[in-house]
């Protein structure tokens, strides 16, 4: 059946679902995308960073606006509290990438899906495969036929089940706390400041876990200077928190017991004046339990997944949203050269199954390195640290600190 022409249903609209309608909006689809959510997704704030070269093939290719904002870090610096106010920064690493906000991103790109159809609030209740085309039934009883569907619908996506029934994500065993919050509110500038200067974001390494925090542009910024402070912390669940199932604790409803946990862990791992880049009030704090997962196929049929619909990496290796826009690049390059549905599937499965696999094999790398077994962060020399380094990306090229080969970690402030 040709591309052109063809009736495509996206199920999920956000990152990766207006990516891929974009995407195939050029190939001549028409396109139906099916977002539950009645709400909007526009106010989530979450941190993203992806590299600079995608940010600048997305602007160029008219998926992202001229004047879309990004921060523009050049690397990174890692700490370990020592009993000092401010720490011991033991290594700078080279790494640029783009940072933004969620919602500025998801913004950006939903303005650019052209006449796509944008349903919110569709609820899906069931979808069939019939060999020559999808049905999707919502649970308000619209009966939709498409000659193609896609799964953008996240981690917990209804359309993965249906090509792997036996599939759900893994927990890793492990938590990730996020928060963030408007710069001005901050109380002490003075290493935020030198963040800025500098163009480089922090890690701070602890027993157990780490933290990490990178400016991102504001709501509605018209600017770089317009800001937040995202921050997020790796480590062990909190004890009054069972993981039952693929979930997440969002902003609102963390305990008081378990944001009493958090505050116990910055006293005692994180140093004195980077505290306050890492302090938001409980009703802004959220805890994302880590997961992953491994398919061994993006299509079958007429049903196609994107983004963490499809393979789902550990946020460590930063490639969610970077690995969901380049499925969508992918599709619109093949697009042009395969006109049939069958050759194009086909060719983006084989892709796109393979670096999805990779990026998990990397999450699960960097989770052992950086959480599960967290390496002696105070004796580590610059050599032991980039030792390390290399073993954890083991030849990989899709981590941030590994897309500048060319500088080695430095060590300071000894």
């Amino acid at each position: 059946m040709n591309v052109a022409g063809s009736r495509v249903g996206i199920i999920g609209g956000s990152i990766a679902g207006c990516a891929a309608a974009i995407a195939l909006g050029r190939l001549g689809c028409e396109v139906t995308i099916l977002e539950r959510s009645s709400t909007g997704l526009k106010d989530r704030g979450s941190g993203i960073a992806i590299p600079v070269a995608l940010r600048d093939e997305l602007v160029a290719t008219g998926y992202l606006p001229a004047d879309f904002v990004t921060w523009a870090a050049v690397g990174r610096r890692w700490y370990v509290a020592d009993g000092s106010h401010a720490g011991d920064c033991r290594w700078v690493q080279p790494g640029p990438a783009a940072t933004n906000n969620w919602g500025e991103l998801w913004r950006g790109l939903r303005a650019s899906i052209g006449a796509a159809d944008y349903r919110d609030g569709a609820q899906v209740g069931a979808v069939t495969d019939h060999g020559d085309g999808v049905t999707v039934d919502l649970e308000d009883g619209t009966r939709l036929p498409f000659d193609v569907l896609f799964g953008a619908d996240g981690y917990r996506s209804t359309v993965r089940s249906e090509l792997h029934p036996d599939s759900a994500p893994r927990y890793a065993g492990y938590i990730l706390w996020r928060g963030n919050f408007r710069a001005d509110e901050l109380a002490d500038r003075d290493a935020w400041d030198e963040i800025l200067d500098s163009g480089e974001w922090i890690t701070v390494g602890f027993d157990g876990g780490h933290a990490v925090m990178y400016p991102i542009p504001d709501f509605h910024a018209s600017s770089a200077d317009q800001l937040r402070v995202n921050w997020a912390i790796y480590g062990p669940c909190p004890d009054d928190l069972t993981i039952e199932g693929p979930s997440s604790i969002p902003p609102g409803e963390v305990s008081q017991a378990s944001y009493a946990r958090l505050g116990q862990l910055l006293a005692d791992h994180i140093p004195p004046r980077l505290q306050p880049l890492f302090t938001s009030p409980r009703h802004q704090v959220s805890i994302q339990p880590i997961y992953d997962e491994i398919v061994d196929t993006y299509t079958q049929g007429r049903i196609a997944l994107i983004g963490d619909a499809a393979t789902l990496s550990r946020p460590h290796t930063g490639s969610g949203a970077t690995k969901a826009l380049q499925d969508a690049r992918l599709l619109e390059t093949l697009g042009a050269t395969h006109r049939e549905w069958e050759p194009l599937l086909a060719a983006y499965d084989e892709d796109r199954s393979c670096t999805g696999q990779a990026l998990v094999e990397l999450g699960r790398r960097i989770g052992r390195d950086q959480v599960e077994h967290t390496p002696p962060w105070h004796t580590m020399s610059p050599a032991d640290f980039e030792a390390w380094t290399a073993g954890t990306l083991s030849g990989e090229t899709l981590y941030f600190w590994a897309a500048d080969r060319s500088g080695e970690a430095q060590g300071v402030g000894r």
